[in-house]
């Protein structure tokens, strides 16, 4: 049987496999072969399509998709959403929910997480489920941004994933945002800061938020994080969009430029370090700054829809 093998062949070792529920070491010992053997025949049974695998299930698109960004993107975790029969309202609500329980065991097993800020962490802490967490550590990544929507700041979002996880947390007790390159260059050496930034850098999953500063819903401008003069400087210095208020460029190089020189917080270099850095999007106006991210290793782990999962495909095959 091992030197002339018929479709016979593979029909009865495909039957027992997959019909007859055996084991591939029982059908090795039944038939006289090799386990090795068996396993190779099984495949040759799909390959020449004796064997067709169906999978009977609404999630088998996105599942595809999934496995197909992991591979094309060398991802650690990727979730996608089918937004097919789905309202804008209902993508923003089960983004979320479909990305705590994609990122859930990574964050259980976390000694320190570290969170950037904004609206979509918002959503994230607050569907958050209570757990007890005693011996993780929540570390924000960048400073404060301001007296208004403090509910999106690192802090807050820090402290309230705390309490949601009975875990420990530290503070960033400086701006986000200051004046002036040596102003910075102060506060960062006091004992406090330092310590908070670099157990920033060292955190074992990062949860960020993705962002471009010349979208029309773009948080920063609606807090007075910057204004229209930034915005001007940041298109003249060819930024795309920013990641913990790292603006980059296309490639994903942190440009030269005002804000990246006066900002309190961990940069593109330490944030791509941290083992698992997670990311959600559904936003297709984030499209080209989702594919650099991704494809610059700025995050290696995001929850998406299938709509942006496509997106990346195509875009990665184009360029390839």
């Amino acid at each position: 049987m091992e030197d002339i093998l018929s479709d016979r062949d593979l029909v009865r070792v495909a039957t027992m496999y997959y019909k007859e529920e055996m084991k591939q070491s029982d059908i090795a010992k039944q038939l006289g072969i090799s386990r090795q053997l068996v396993s190779k025949y099984l495949v040759d049974a799909r390959d020449k399509g004796i064997v067709d695998i169906n999978i009977n299930s609404s999630s088998a698109y996105s599942v595809q998709l999934e496995l197909r960004l992991q591979k094309a993107f060398g991802l650690k975790r990727v979730a996608v959403l089918d937004t097919s029969y789905l309202e804008k309202q209902e993508i923003e609500k089960l983004i979320v929910q479909t990305a705590i329980a994609t990122f859930r065991k990574d964050i259980a097993k976390a000694h320190s997480i570290g969170v950037s800020w904004g609206r979509v962490l918002r959503r994230l802490v607050d569907e958050y489920p209570y757990v007890n967490q005693p011996d993780s550590t929540i570390i924000p990544l960048i400073g404060g941004m301001g007296s208004d929507k403090v509910e999106v700041h690192s802090n807050q979002i820090a402290h309230d994933l705390s309490r949601k996880m009975r875990a420990k947390c530290k503070y960033l007790y400086v701006p986000a945002l200051v004046d002036s390159k040596d102003m910075r260059e102060r506060l960062v050496e006091n004992a406090t800061v330092k310590d908070v930034l670099e157990d920033g850098k060292n955190v074992d999953f990062a949860i960020v938020g993705i962002a471009s500063p010349f979208s029309k819903s773009n948080t920063m401008t609606e807090i007075g994080y910057i204004g229209q003069k930034d915005i001007a400087d940041l298109s003249e210095a060819h930024v795309i969009g920013d990641v913990n208020s790292r603006f980059f460029d296309v490639e994903g190089n942190e440009v030269s430029c005002r804000i990246n020189e006066n900002v309190i917080g961990i940069n593109l270099e330490d944030i791509r370090k941290i083992d698992k850095v997670c990311a959600i999007c559904f936003e297709d106006e984030k499209m080209e700054v989702l594919y650099t991210t991704i494809a610059s290793k700025i995050i290696n782990c995001i929850t998406l829809t299938d709509v942006l999962a496509e997106y990346l495909l195509d875009r990665k095959a184009r360029v390839k």
